[in-house]
């Protein structure tokens, strides 16, 4: 199955996807959306729409795996990453793609063994599952760990589910 991790965020949205293979994983693309020079919010969530539904027609996930990472010391902040998140989310539920939401600590966890850890804690492991060498942004990094986590999930839940029992 294919997934396609989303880190939201105010100015920059990171984007992974990443496919399960068998009990692993394997890289296929990341990046970021920067909307660091967008003249309105209107136009960043356009262009936020436009960027995810672009990456589901090209890559073809199986599931969208998003951060829920709303918290912010800054409340505009926070609520621009609502409207970005929001916009992203659209983007899968009208393309009929099945949309999960992970918190930040469950991701952080789920790669680390520690929800407290850091963004460079969290891109060590993901490079290091992903077999990657070189640099990523941490924005994409944290896309890569939302969709590691996901498969992970599944892989769990898959593995605690009881088979139907045919009579």
């Amino acid at each position: 199955m294919i997934i396609l991790g989303i880190d939201p965020g105010s100015n920059i949205m990171g984007w992974a996807v990443i496919e399960q293979i068998n009990n692993g994983y394997r890289y296929t693309s990341s990046g970021v959306i920067n909307l660091k020079n967008v003249d309105s919010l209107q136009q960043s969530l356009k262009s936020i729409y436009r960027e995810i539904d672009r990456l589901i027609e090209l890559y073809h996930p199986g599931a969208v795996a998003i951060e829920t990472a709303f918290f912010s010391k800054n409340q505009r902040s926070a609520f621009i990453i609502v409207q970005s998140a929001t916009a992203a989310m659209l983007a899968s539920l009208n393309k009929g793609i099945p949309l999960y939401e992970y918190q930040p600590m469950m991701i952080k966890k789920a790669l680390t063994g520690y929800g407290n850890a850091t963004k460079d804690q969290v891109q060590f492991m993901v490079k290091r599952l992903l077999g990657l060498n070189g640099s990523f942004v941490l924005d994409a990094s944290d896309a890569m760990a939302v969709a590691i986590c996901h498969i992970n999930s599944i892989q769990l839940k898959n593995r605690f589910t009881p088979n139907a029992i045919s009579h």
